[in-house]
């Protein structure tokens, strides 16, 4: 879950343990990854299908066996790029996991730049170099430790980390920089409150000079501001936003698609059906019987199997 700011709501592992795997599915319709951010580090393969994963204001097409890596702090989102369902493996975890002690050398020579961005790293990671494969290849032996949580995995896992972090330097360099042009905080930071604000508010009117206004940015340019970092224009975003509110009430609820329309803030039924077909490839109608049906299915298999048990 999302907090209004984009910053995610979830605790990653424990505190004794602050790493956590993720296997995500995704069918095509559905939003693969929501805009958000942590403070935790992320590697992320794709093992099935193919999609565009945005960091920062970069866009990078990852096919299976590809991975990226997000810093911490980083805005990223991901989306399908063909009809087809993707999967991908994430691992997010704390730097402290890294070289936490207040005087430990690997914190402050390398951990610390690294955050800082200060190294020249590759975001996109893919099979074209032998060290790019020796990456991914500890990196899937990450992924299946946790998964299994096999014998010593959370000793092995910390030792394969930093093994992978230190390939991933080697990708750069390692070279010192000063912060990318791309990377502005106080522009970051104000995008991040957009955000939030169009989160919060989807359901009510919200015009272009509104959002505008929030930044003390002119339309014409909060416009370009915004699609350099979202890939997105804002009315774009905001009608995404409102039609996968929209999805989810038609799934969990029986209320008319008349109030669903207006519920999340669209003010003609015939434009949100449009909307909401160039998003999911269904009218809402369709796509609530399309979901009814599924779900049959997956009852009489259930039903199904239990028989073949007893």
């Amino acid at each position: 879950m999302l907090q209004t700011n984009l910053k995610e709501n979830r605790v990653h592992g424990d505190p004794l343990y602050p790493i956590r795997v993720y296997e995500i599915c995704c069918q095509p319709g559905e939003e693969l990854l929501e805009l958000h951010w942590h403070e935790e580090l992320e590697f992320l393969m794709v093992t099935k299908g193919k999609a565009v994963f945005r960091v920062s204001m970069d866009d990078y097409t990852l096919e299976a066996g590809d991975a990226i890596f997000v810093n911490a702090g980083q805005l990223h989102s991901g989306q399908l790029v063909d009809d087809e369902a993707c999967c991908f493996t994430a691992i997010v975890f704390h730097a402290d996991v890294l070289g936490g002690g207040q005087f430990d050398i690997v914190r402050e020579k390398y951990i610390l730049p690294l955050i800082q961005q200060n190294f020249v790293i590759p975001v996109h990671i893919t099979r074209h170099t032998e060290r790019e494969k020796e990456l991914l290849a500890l990196l899937q032996e990450v992924f299946q430790l946790n998964v299994s949580e096999g014998l010593l995995y959370e000793l092995s896992t910390k030792g394969l980390l930093l093994m992978i972090i230190s390939k991933l330097i080697l990708l750069g360099g390692p070279v010192f920089r000063e912060l990318p042009l791309s990377v502005n905080h106080t522009k970051v930071d104000r995008l991040k409150m957009i955000i939030a604000y169009i989160n919060l508010n989807f359901s009510l009117p919200i015009r272009l000079e509104d959002l505008a206004a929030l930044v003390s940015f002119s339309d014409s340019y909060f416009c370009r501001y915004f699609k350099s970092y979202t890939g997105k224009s804002p009315l774009v975003y905001l009608n995404q936003v409102r039609v996968q509110r929209a999805a989810i009430l038609l799934r969990e609820t029986d209320r008319r698609i008349t109030e669903i329309s207006l519920d999340v803030g669209f003010n003609t039924l015939s434009y949100f059906i449009g909307v909401f077909k160039a998003h999911f490839g269904d009218t809402p109608s369709t796509y609530r019987k399309r979901d009814k049906m599924g779900e049959k299915i997956a009852q009489k298999r259930l039903i199904s199997n239990l028989h073949e048990d007893i």
